[in-house]
């Protein structure tokens, strides 16, 4: 069971840090080859994942190095944890994406043309990484949740009484 959280775990840091690469490679070469607000467009896509890249970097090593545990409940305690943890991050890829909107809004407010540039790329920027976020954990998530399925059944078998602890048989 927990062989598959981690394999899911190292799965999702590939996937996020090929994103990121892309993201940075494209954003470097682009951001030369346009103006204005495409610019910064790029600009951002860049810079913001650079963390995304150090973050799936620092993940897939930790998923690497971790061995998966026998203690049924130890492996139910942090599957719930990286559910709970996606469900959070979902919340933070909203704000992204609001705070995206909010930057592009703001951008119309502008009176120096840069800086209504600057708003307006670095807005659509949040807008376009955010999304692509809340895609991403709530597959993630999905995925997780399968797993969650198969723990419940697992645990199911277990029973514990006053004077036993065993295994169900199942017919």
């Amino acid at each position: 069971m927990d062989n598959q959280r981690i394999q899911n775990q190292k799965n999702a840091m590939l996937v996020l840090g090929t994103w990121s690469l892309g993201n940075i490679v494209s954003g470097v070469i682009l951001k030369s080859q346009t103006q204005d607000s495409e610019s910064y467009f790029h600009q951002m896509n860049a810079l913001w994942n650079s963390v995304n890249l150090g973050i799936a970097a620092m993940g897939y090593l930790k998923s690497n190095k971790e061995q998966p545990t026998s203690d049924p409940m130890t492996a139910i305690e942090k599957h719930f944890q990286l559910e709970k943890s996606l469900l959070f991050n979902t919340g933070l890829d909203l704000a992204y994406i609001t705070s995206g909107v909010w930057m592009i809004e703001r951008s119309k407010n502008q009176n120096d043309l840069q800086k209504m540039a600057q708003w307006r790329g670095y807005g659509k920027s949040l807008i376009v990484q955010g999304s692509f976020l809340f895609l991403f954990d709530a597959c993630f998530y999905t995925i997780a949740s399968r797993n969650s399925k198969d723990l419940q059944r697992a645990v199911s078998l277990f029973y514990i009484t006053p004077s036993s602890i065993g295994i169900q048989k199942t017919f």
